[in-house]
């Protein structure tokens, strides 16, 4: 969607389109309006009263002025409350005219702005010249599934081989993150690209600080932009005593979790402000919620100072389109369990009030309703996919 969000525009930012005047556009402009005073419709008439010609009718001028604001600058969702105009000489078929409108004020309590709004004829002088006041009113630039490019951390298994499965059903583009497993990532993308949708695999360790960046620019090489993130990589999850844990342990989970999404997030945001829209998805857990699982303390810490993230970012990001949310699984029966037992698992399930473990899918689904238009007014959500663990 063309034009700008209220967020980012600032006092002094102007913009121009230029056109040349054709007759059919005051042929078309008299039909429209009914206007059809001969000064514009018959040139031996217009030089009768000392004119090269047929004049444009101010009007339509200030009908080009309309198409600026309403779809360029500052486009869709601008509310037109007033204008004054000066016409300041005539123009003529043929003459080529510049419409400029620059931001003189910006009230952000009242989201207004003041514009200033000129025309000028061939030889650069004004031909019209007045002031705007207008509200901007937000508006849900949500693409269509199949324009959406959203890169998936972790995405060459678990929940976020499933978030990248379930994009491919909706036929999304899909950035396919991984650390290793090169051969699970390929086959990810496969399934991506039989379902409908676009992918490809990009190797990259997200607790290193190139990571964001690299990803941000295969997307962009491939597709042109990135629109929404989808933060799911974990290192392995290992219980172990606090007193057994040192600081290395620790900060391998704050790597993958908080600076990934911090060096990611910091990537993608200038894109995602100039379109005036963004998703950004983290996976947290359900064991931030109430009392954690015991010999977790890393992992519980480092999915805490993500939710911080989330709800910081969230605050933070809204005005410009973009949404910053969660969800909190449960137990999820992944590769992350397959050292545990039978008996482990069912104990899980068990103590659940749905009695069950959820499934990748299941999480995945929940990923794609805060990406697509129906979670445009979730800011700062953890939504727990947690079988009534909480509530």
């Amino acid at each position: 969607m063309r034009g700008r969000t209220f967020a980012s525009l600032s006092e002094g930012d102007e913009a121009c389109w230029t056109h040349t005047i054709a007759a059919e556009d005051v042929d078309a402009f008299a039909a429209l309006s009914g206007d059809d005073n001969p000064l514009h419709m018959d040139d031996a008439y217009a030089r009768t009263g000392g004119f090269q010609g047929r004049v444009v009718h101010g009007m339509l001028l200030g009908a080009w002025l309309s198409r600026v604001l309403g779809t360029h600058f500052p486009g869709p969702g601008v509310l037109w409350l007033s204008q004054t105009i000066r016409f300041a000489r005539a123009v003529y078929i043929g003459d080529s005219v510049e419409v400029i409108v620059r931001v003189k004020h910006k009230a952000v309590e009242l989201r207004t702005l003041v514009l200033e709004t000129t025309v000028l004829g061939p030889d650069g002088s004004p031909v019209l010249t007045g002031e705007a006041r207008t509200m901007m009113l937000p508006v849900d630039r949500t693409p269509a599934w199949n324009e959406y490019v959203v890169i998936v951390t972790g995405a060459g298994r678990g929940i976020g081989a499933a978030v990248a499965r379930a994009l491919g059903e909706l036929d999304a583009r899909v950035v396919v993150n991984y650390r290793a497993g090169g051969d699970a990532a390929d086959h990810v993308v496969s399934d991506v690209k039989a379902a409908g949708g676009d992918a490809i695999a990009v190797q990259a360790d997200v607790a290193e600080g190139d990571a964001g960046p690299t990803l941000v620019a295969a997307a962009e090489e491939r597709w042109g932009r990135v629109d929404a993130l989808v933060n799911s990589a974990t290192p392995p999850i290992e219980r172990k005593p606090f007193e057994e844990l040192d600081w290395d342990e620790v900060d391998r989970y704050w790597q993958t979790y908080v600076r990934s999404a911090f060096t990611l997030t910091q990537a993608a945001l200038p894109g995602m402000k100039e379109r005036g829209f963004g998703r950004i998805v983290h996976l947290l857990t359900s064991a931030i919620w109430g009392k954690p699982p015991p010999n977790t303390a890393g992992y519980v810490a480092a999915k805490s100072g993500l939710w911080g993230l989330t709800k910081a970012l969230a605050v933070e990001l809204a005005p410009h389109g973009i949404t910053v949310s969660a969800l909190s699984p449960s137990a999820v029966m992944t590769d992350q369990w397959e050292g545990s037992s039978e008996r482990q698992r069912r104990a899980l399930a068990l103590a659940l009030p749905a009695q069950r473990l959820a499934t990748p899918e299941e999480v995945a689904r929940t990923v794609t309703f805060l990406l697509g238009s129906e979670g445009a007014y979730l800011h700062g959500a953890n939504v727990p996919v947690a079988g009534g663990e909480v509530m």
